[in-house]
């Protein structure tokens, strides 16, 4: 049995008598081998997903010790979460309590700017690269990987709008506003026309070891290397120009769901890779509008709808898929379901379509 057919729907299935629900939950130290796997399956500039193992350890390290940190408010916390299904990790996704807050978080913003010549009869309007930290101390969701065997059995969606979940279940430790970046276009061969026209001649470094650099040792090198200067697009390449604001070919179904939860892009991008950094106000995400908290019952599903589900805060958050039924008091879950979302009958879950 595949992965992606034991959760197509609802993630419910039995194998040698494993439960397989998938559910998502906080990342835990002895996850790092399976965890280490799975990134090694990734492209590049998965930044928040590196290859190297040093890294890797780090960044779990930092999310086990976020998840314990008993956060008030929006800090240098990282929730890391994996997917989980019959003790396979298939799946990463994270939110970042508050981006940037040690050396800034540096990006891109596209501005236009206009010339114009009465003498000669000319305007033209132009394209301008400006350094920013506009989005420092900002609330990120990222890390969104899916195993490719699990792709295509609607576990993209669960991953992306887990996240939101958690973040309804607990506002006060996600900053506003809520950004997530998206990898850039590369060539199918694999190059970087953006960083091969920019980037490459202030770091004197190829774009993957620029990248693991970024992962192992965060972004102060980027700030002390770049260009302080704004850049005007028109004077790189066309195939860099063409690369701005424009996603990588496997980010677009996670640009789509983005978009549905109402982020926009507001002229913002990568310093690397040129890929867009869309944003909203937490408020105005979809699935934190729509959700809705209620009480449990444990008993048989008939005549349901799909939805997700998510119970618990931070460390004991967990998350789901399912079809369940719905009455004006309580909202139905099966046993295995209940199960994987450790509730019993009278537990608040919350739950959104």
């Amino acid at each position: 049995m595949s992965p992606s057919k034991s959760v197509a729907d609802s993630s419910k299935a039995n194998h040698e008598g494993t439960q397989r629900v998938a559910v998502i939950r906080p990342v835990r130290a002895d996850d790092f081998e399976r965890v280490f796997n799975l990134a090694q399956t990734a492209d590049g500039g998965m930044t928040n997903l590196p290859k190297d193992e040093d890294a890797l350890r780090a960044r779990i390290d930092h999310a086990v010790a976020s998840f314990a940190s008993n956060a008030k408010e929006p800090g240098r916390e990282v929730y890391l979460m994996v997917l989980e299904v019959g003790g396979e990790i298939l799946g990463t996704t994270a939110v970042f309590s508050s981006i940037g807050l040690d050396s800034g978080f540096v990006n891109y913003r596209v501005n236009s700017i206009f010339h114009a010549s009465e003498q000669l009869d000319v305007r033209i309007k132009r394209r301008l690269l400006v350094l920013t930290h506009d989005y420092t101390g900002a609330g990120e969701v990222g890390s969104l990987f899916l195993s490719s065997e699990a792709r295509g059995s609607g576990l993209g969606k669960l991953l992306s709008r887990s996240r939101y979940l958690f973040i309804a279940q607990s506002p006060e430790i996600v900053a506003d506003p809520v950004c997530a970046e998206l990898r850039g276009w590369r060539a199918p061969d694999g190059e970087q026309p953006f960083w091969n026209a920019l980037g490459k001649h202030f770091f004197e470094m190829e774009f993957e070891d620029a990248d693991v650099h970024n992962s192992a040792n965060g972004n102060q090198f980027i700030a002390d290397l770049m260009p302080r200067s704004p850049i005007y697009a028109c004077l790189l390449p066309e195939a860099a120009r063409d690369c701005i604001g424009k996603p990588h070919d496997a980010a677009l179904p996670a640009l789509k769901m983005l978009n549905q939860e109402g982020f926009e892009y507001r002229n913002y991008i990568d310093i690397f890779d040129a890929g867009p950094l869309v944003s909203t106000k937490k408020e105005k995400i979809r699935t934190v509008r729509e959700s809705v908290t209620m009480p449990v019952e444990i008993g048989t599903v008939e005549g349901g709808e799909s939805a997700l589900i998510a119970a618990g805060r931070v460390e004991t958050f967990r998350a789901t898929s399912a079809t369940v039924s719905v009455s004006h008091e309580t909202v139905t879950l099966s046993e295995d379901v209940a199960e994987a979302l450790q509730v019993k009958s009278g537990d608040l879950v919350r739950w959104v379509r």
